[in-house]
């Protein structure tokens, strides 16, 4: 028993979770926290999926206005679904703003991939996000006007 502790311990432990975690950026229960800023339709440049999309409080004024660049603490999220009723969610795509400096070659987005769970698959300064999100027409790096 002794033998088998102490492998345990040398390897790291024997009962993590390596699972996924939740995104600390979107709370449980978003929809009712996040506001809509952009209703569901098609999304050529995300596999042709439906988005919906949400920002948190600090966000959704600006967003909906169009006043760029968001401000340090906004969050937006893409709810992907597969029809154009959005009622049949498998993922999702999030863009946090952090403070001046955390990326400031992509205006300090922080990027997010979540499955259908609201678990991180993907997360940081993600270049295959930023590269596209950099790109016309896209302002402050979002590119889809409410």
């Amino acid at each position: 028993m002794r033998a088998w502790l102490g492998l345990c311990l040398l390897l790291g432990g024997c009962f993590q979770d390596t699972s996924p975690q939740r995104s600390a950026f979107l709370p449980l229960g978003y929809r009712t926290a996040f506001l809509t800023v952009r209703q569901c339709r098609q999304n050529a440049a995300h596999s042709n999926n439906y988005q919906r999309v949400l920002a948190n409080a600090v966000a959704a004024d600006p967003y909906t206005a169009q006043s760029f660049p968001l401000p340090a603490g906004s969050v937006v999220v893409a709810e992907q679904h597969q029809e154009p009723s959005c009622s049949s969610l498998i993922g999702f795509y999030l863009m946090a703003k952090e403070n001046l400096g955390y990326d400031t070659a992509n205006h300090d987005w922080h990027w997010q991939v979540l499955d259908v769970n609201e678990r991180v698959s993907q997360d940081g300064r993600l270049a295959a996000c930023a590269s596209c999100h950099a790109l016309s027409p896209c302002r402050d790096y979002l590119c889809a006007p409410p």
